[in-house]
């Protein structure tokens, strides 16, 4: 289980507890304890910015499956950065996981194949209101 060091770290402990594998935190800067690192820059989805994430060498073995969990995804840019990440272990995204996705027809999706639990679109911030859907998760637990 992989999530980088923000709000999403709750929800990938909380899976990972229910599939019993470790739980992996990516980091935004690195740590001088934990010894020598990967970082890689990527370009965040929301705000378009240029971003570093880093991965201690040790927290990964080449060739590994991960699943990628994450609290919220607008145009994907984090998870896409985690996924090229992963590339530099030799390890493969398997699964994407996020609580939930914004709706927002203005930003280009980079990121395809996830599971979503919740879909928020139409922020309407002058009557104070949000519409919130069922994530894409209910199209797979009909297959």
């Amino acid at each position: 289980m992989m999530t980088v060091e923000t709000k999403g770290i709750p929800l990938a402990y909380a899976v990972a507890a229910s599939l019993k594998v470790p739980v992996i935190i990516v980091r935004r800067d690195p740590k001088v304890t934990e010894g020598p690192s990967v970082s890689i820059n990527y370009v965040s989805g929301s705000s378009r910015k240029i971003q570093t994430m880093v991965l201690p060498k040790r927290s990964l073995q080449e060739g590994m499956n991960v699943c990628i969990i994450d609290d919220f995804m607008k145009a994907g840019g984090t998870i896409n950065g985690m996924v090229n990440l992963l590339e530099e272990f030799d390890a493969k995204a398997v699964a994407i996981g996020v609580l939930a996705e914004a709706d927002d027809e203005e930003e280009e999706r980079v990121i395809h194949d996830y599971v979503s639990l919740i879909k928020i679109s139409g922020i309407d911030m002058h009557h104070k209101k949000i519409d919130v859907q069922p994530g894409n998760v209910f199209q797979y637990l009909k297959k």
